[in-house]
């Protein structure tokens, strides 16, 4: 109940504050909430939350392509590669290629091990 008024207000380093000192209880929701003014305290409130799917969104929203694929193995997760595609695609072309591009790339690392599932 206290978030939507902090939120409102646009008072970013107060969310910041409580996020750094464990003062929120991370939830989907509350994600939901603080992307409406930074995508990437979103991200942090995805990852504490266990939002594999939001933590993905918010990945390919800010442009952190490379981790998608790390994150989404590392959580066990198999996101749609697909959607997050056409979606990227449909804001931003460029950005979509390039995603393409970092996907393939580490999927035919080696290193990364991904052949062996």
């Amino acid at each position: 109940e206290l978030c939507k008024p902090v939120v409102m207000q646009g008072k970013k380093q107060l969310w910041e504050k409580w996020l750094k000192e464990d003062k929120l209880e991370c939830s989907e929701q509350l994600g939901d909430l603080v992307k409406t003014i930074d995508p990437t305290l979103a991200l942090s409130v995805y990852l504490r939350a266990n939002v594999p799917m939001k933590v993905i969104q918010c990945f390919a929203e800010t442009g952190q392509y490379q981790k998608i694929i790390l994150y989404a193995k590392k959580v066990n997760f198999q996101p749609d590669y697909i959607f997050l595609l056409r979606s990227i695609m449909r804001i931003n072309p460029e950005q979509g290629a390039q995603f393409a591009q970092v996907q393939v790339r580490l999927v035919n690392n080696p290193a990364n091990n991904f052949h062996s599932e």
